[in-house]
């Protein structure tokens, strides 16, 4: 006599929670990439920063230097000095005005060397307008002996 249900094996009732597993596992891997890449930026950022703040020491003893060696163009540089070591404004803000510095000094550089290019052009300019007006002082006087 058979009984009804003796064929089904009820293993095959147990829950298969595998997909479940796997999701799981696939939203743990995008978290630890997410992570990884949140350290990674950190980290570029952290570089970033620790240049910024070494430039802006760099440009903070231009300044001291420029204030000290050219005070022709020192007002200028004083004003973005204050801006530089102003520790509440951001450091991008305090970056740009070290990149000013930096510029300005650049500037005042070029400029310095055409003042000196300048002169020196003028002086040969003088030169040879002197010697020119000698040696024409000079052949007068040869065409007097004939």
């Amino acid at each position: 006599m058979a009984l009804l249900g003796a064929s089904i094996d009820p293993s095959l009732f147990r829950q298969d929670y595998s997909g479940f597993v796997n999701a799981a596992n696939t939203n743990a891997n995008a978290i630890a990439g997410l992570g990884q890449n949140l350290a990674e930026m950190y980290k570029e950022k952290k570089k970033e920063n620790k240049a910024m703040e070494s430039e802006i020491k760099t440009a903070d003893t231009i300044a001291g230097l420029i204030e000290s060696k050219m005070p022709d163009i020192a007002p200028g540089i004083s004003d973005l000095r204050m801006t530089m070591n102003d520790s509440n404004l951001s450091l991008v803000k305090r970056h740009e005005a070290a990149s000013s510095i930096k510029s300005l000094l650049a500037t005042s550089v070029q400029l310095q060397q055409m003042d000196l290019q300048q002169q020196r052009f003028n002086m040969a300019q003088s030169q040879a307008a002197q010697s020119a007006s000698s040696a024409g002082a000079g052949a007068g006087e040869d065409v007097g002996d004939y």
